[in-house]
Parts: C-alpha cells; sequence; structure tokens
C-alpha cells in the first residue's frame, strides 16, 4: 500500500503558510496580504463558526490533515492553523 505524495511530504513553515493562504482566499475571500500569523480569526479576520468549518473541511480534503472539533475550538490565529498544518505533515 503506498502513501498519496502529498500526504507522505512533509510541508516547511512556509509551504503551511502558502497552502493555508491559498485556502483562505478561495473559502474567505481574504487576501493572503491580509494574513499574517497574529492576526485573529474572528477578532481581524470576521471568520465566522460556518465559515471556520469550511476552512477546516477544506484543510482536510486538499492537505490530508485531520481537523476534529476539538482542534477547531482552539484555533484563534492565522498562526494556529498554519502551526496545525506544518505540525500535522
Amino acid at each position: 500500500m503506498t502513501m498519496p505524495a502529498e500526504q507522505a511530504k512533509p510541508l516547511t513553515r512556509q509551504e503551511a503558510t502558502t497552502k493555508v493562504a491559498e485556502i483562505f482566499e478561495l473559502i474567505a475571500a481574504i487576501p493572503a496580504a491580509e494574513l499574517t500569523p497574529e492576526r485573529g480569526l474572528v477578532e481581524d479576520l470576521g471568520i465566522d463558526s460556518l465559515t471556520m468549518m469550511e476552512l477546516a473541511v477544506t484543510i482536510q480534503d486538499e492537505l490530508q490533515v485531520s481537523v476534529s472539533d476539538d482542534k477547531i475550538k482552539d484555533l484563534r490565529t492565522v498562526g494556529d492553523i498554519i502551526d496545525l498544518v506544518a505540525a500535522a505533515r
């Protein structure tokens, strides 16, 4: 049994940042230039619970990163999502 290449290859923090920015632009229409690690998802970017779920599902589907409900509750900043993606790979 072989693993998909995307799942087997770890991402650097920069690659994770790029992938997260692409997903934010696709799902939330937020340009990459506005996504610094310290930006708050709710406070600064206005991400609501539905959009957060869409982001989580897309991260799972596109990057093969498991995002449980418990993990979603702990995500507060763009950096938290980048860390989640980079650590999971």
